[in-house]
């Protein structure tokens, strides 16, 4: 049987295109940043908030608010009451995401080795990784690291820090696989073993990261660090490169693996770079820096499957009118699962074309949209399970433009999957109406 060209393109996603992303995705220092990220993500919404409510006044102030100065100066009064507090969580979170970032990265890699040689400690390699990074910190001036926004130990230094980590890891694992440790008894406790075990690779990597660190007058390897990865990261926040990675993810769910995560996991370092200077930018009522950023994607552009839902919803056919009614509670809340697998999307021909080049589509209209400057930037980061409209209101600063331009495409979204929709509606009410005459003459038979 002669396949047709969709046939054809889906075969080629998923042999040729999946597998070697797939097998990326599984790299182990990829898998460990992801796990970091995502157990990081708390604490990061909780520095974002922070912000977000230290500067709530900022939404009815004269000029470049809603001109309403005397709600401002209510709100500036009661936040002004909590607004030291406020600092602090916005201190020892965004400000120290770097130095986070060490540790945890530090841990989930020990973790991955620990595996295969129980003489790794993942708890060592997280106070390692800390460590190998404070090395590279010039405590002799330290108030200039602590500046804002230009923090040594928040996102400038993100590269950096998971670079030092995980060669600090990779040495540690070295000495211990080379068994060049103090040997204890076998009688000795496991806790004291392991910290005695860990002395000749935590001294001699240490000793070593100060000597790079600090040890050369003139060079400052962080700054370097930094500075290289600082095009890293200005080349993958133009709308092109999130156009790829985003087109990239539709394709990837297209053929029934999990896109977000899979591109995700590569971009990680650079979306949360992204936000955090976006964040800090708005704390200090400075231009924000970047537009096309995760929370852009999610809240303009990837929204919800929720159109998909109610178009089950009002469907006809009684399998997707069901579907729809189980499914469009949870699509609010951004769990796309029931659709994707249940309609399906997945490997359904019919929707390749709404799903891969509609969603394109809405995609450049947005960033047209963002070239005329009518979708504000977001500025802070909302739990994921938040309905996009109201996530982009409040991720914008509470800009009533981002959560009319979301509810916006929500509408988009509905118009481009209707005609499709329609014609597999059409297919299925004849299916139904094929398994209903055949009921009707077996009973007419009995």
């Amino acid at each position: 049987m002669k396949k047709s060209l969709l046939d054809k393109i889906t075969d080629f996603i998923e042999l040729k295109v999946s597998p070697p992303l797939v097998k990326l995705s599984q790299v182990r220092y990829l898998v460990t940043l992801q796990k970091t990220f995502m157990t990081l993500m708390p604490y990061m919404i909780l520095g974002a908030t922070s912000t977000l409510i230290l500067n709530l006044g900022g939404l009815f102030a004269e000029g470049t608010g809603l001109n309403m100065p005397a709600v401002a100066d209510a709100i500036n009064t009661v936040v002004g009451y909590v607004r030291v507090p406020l600092l602090q969580l916005v201190f020892v979170t965004i400000n120290l995401l770097a130095l986070i970032v060490c540790v945890l990265n530090g841990y989930f890699l020990g973790e991955h080795y620990q595996k295969k040689n129980s003489g790794v400690s993942p708890i060592v390699t997280a106070v390692l990784s800390m460590l190998s990074f404070l090395c590279f910190i010039d405590f002799a001036n330290l108030s200039a690291n602590f500046d804002w926004p230009n923090y040594i130990l928040g996102s400038p230094s993100l590269f950096g820090g998971i670079i030092i980590s995980v060669c600090a890891v990779e040495i540690y694992r070295w000495f211990i696989h080379k068994n060049i440790t103090i040997k204890m008894p076998a009688g000795v406790p496991p806790m004291i073993a392991a910290a005695f075990t860990s002395i000749i690779p935590v001294c001699s990597i240490l000793f070593g990261m100060s000597i790079i660190g600090m040890g050369f007058e003139g060079f400052d390897f962080l700054g370097i660090f930094n500075t290289l990865f600082s095009y890293l990261v200005i080349g993958g926040s133009g709308w092109f490169t999130q156009f790829l990675g985003f087109i990239l993810d539709r394709l990837l769910w297209f053929v029934g693996l999990h896109g977000s995560n899979i591109v995700g996991s590569v971009m990680s370092p650079i979306w949360t770079t992204m936000i955090t200077e976006n964040i800090a930018a708005f704390n200090a009522g400075q231009s924000i820096p970047f537009m096309f950023t995760e929370q852009w994607i999610n809240n303009y552009v990837r929204c919800s499957v929720f159109p998909i839902a109610l178009l089950c919803c009002l469907s006809q056919v009684k399998r997707f009118k069901i579907l729809g009614k189980l499914s469009l509670p949870g699509t609010i809340f951004n769990i796309a699962e029931p659709i994707m697998y249940g309609l399906p999307i997945v490997l359904n021909p019919l929707m390749f074309v709404p799903w891969v080049l509609g969603f394109a589509a809405i995609f450049l209209f947005n960033v047209v949209l963002a070239i005329f400057n009518l979708t504000p930037a977001m500025v802070t980061m909302t739990v994921w399970t938040m309905p996009a409209p109201l996530a982009a209101f409040i991720g914008s600063g509470f800009n009533i433009m981002a959560l009319l331009i979301s509810l916006m495409n929500f509408v988009i979204i509905f118009f481009i999957f209707y005609p499709f929709f329609k014609v597999m509606e059409k297919q299925e009410l004849k299916k139904e109406q094929e398994m209903e005459n055949e009921e009707l003459e077996m009973l007419g038979e009995q």
